[in-house]
């Protein structure tokens, strides 16, 4: 039942022409030949592929079924294929980043347009994964550096930690609560809240907090990503405690971010592999997220340090009185 290369390529090539002819012409063949293999194909495989209707081929329930399974290793050839054309023009990319989502949408696209503004430019691929698969992703696929939130082998000689800052407040425009420069877990009870989902490392960190505190938080849902708990704050659906990353790369927009009572650091945490040949380009990188990180700290703490709004300091009254079932959002 096992079909060799040249009947795979026959059977795609008659499935992408829907017609022998033109799948003969493809494969440099003639149409008596597809016509003999094609039939070897089906004896083999034990079922009708096409339903024959003089010259015109209709697919089988079962071929159309199969070719979605082949299609997918054709992909897999052609992306090879790009691959080699790619290296051979020099134009392929050079510099393979494994990240989570935060950092692949706040500090990432900046550090790579730092770094190329230097000489000589770097190409870049980069591949976000959830944390808990960053594990398997750095296990089973060559990447040249890692950036999670937690050392993925805290024993390994290619680590290195960056704290970024505090972790900061995310609330929509209007809400009364941005009109206290600094909030405490408290603040947070009788709101809905936007929570990380289970497995991040800092919605336990947070809970921690809250537990201590003896503050209970309104669950509003959870999602996966930063940036979508600054989507859903700014959809009015809630606040939240978010990375000082993201919330450096969404300043000036829905949403406002205050400083939070208990500090909570936030760390990236690099991996590189030890034995890799591009420790130049490593070193770069790692120079440049270090500076990005720097600048990103200085534009959030300048947020920060705005003074509030009329409107915002008019309604500190208002959030004072909050009452414990009220939604809090204007």
């Amino acid at each position: 039942m096992k079909l060799n290369q040249r009947q795979i390529e026959v059977f795609h090539a008659v499935m992408q022409n829907k017609s022998i002819t033109a799948a003969a012409a493809r494969l440099g063949s003639s149409q008596p030949t597809l016509s003999r293999e094609l039939r070897e194909i089906e004896n083999r495989l034990g079922f009708d592929l096409f339903l024959r209707f003089g010259r015109r081929l209709t697919p089988t329930e079962q071929a159309l079924m199969l070719h979605d399974v082949v299609l997918r290793s054709f992909i897999g050839l052609d992306e090879i294929s790009r691959a080699a054309a790619a290296i051979r023009s020099r134009n392929a990319a050079s510099f393979r980043v494994a990240c989570i989502p935060a950092h692949a949408d706040s500090i990432i696209p900046r550090v790579i347009q730092r770094v190329q503004g230097q000489r000589p430019a770097i190409n870049f691929s980069i591949h976000s994964q959830e944390e808990s698969a960053l594990r398997h992703e750095m296990t089973t696929q060559v990447f040249d550096l890692c950036l999670a939130e937690n050392l993925l082998d805290p024993d390994a000689a290619g680590s290195e930690v960056i704290v970024t800052g505090n972790m900061v407040c995310a609330l929509p425009q209007g809400h009364p609560l941005t009109a206290r420069a600094v909030l405490r877990p408290e603040d947070f009870a009788g709101q809905p809240n936007i929570f990380f989902n289970q497995n991040d490392p800092y919605r336990h960190k947070l809970d921690a907090v809250f537990h201590e505190a003896d503050v209970t938080r309104t669950y509003a849902g959870e999602t996966t990503t930063a940036a979508s708990v600054c989507a859903m704050v700014a959809a009015g659906l809630g606040i939240a405690i978010i990375n000082p990353l993201t919330a450096a790369s969404q300043c000036g927009g829905p949403v406002v971010f205050r400083r939070f009572s208990v500090a909570l650091p936030y760390q990236l945490a690099l991996w590189s592999p030890v034995r890799s040949t591009r420790q130049a380009p490593i070193r770069r990188f790692i120079a440049a997220l270090h500076e990005t990180a720097s600048v990103m700290a200085a534009e959030l703490e300048s947020h920060l340090a705005q003074p509030m709004s009329w409107r915002a300091a008019e309604d500190v009254g208002g959030a004072e009185r909050l009452s414990s079932g009220a939604t809090g959002c204007v």
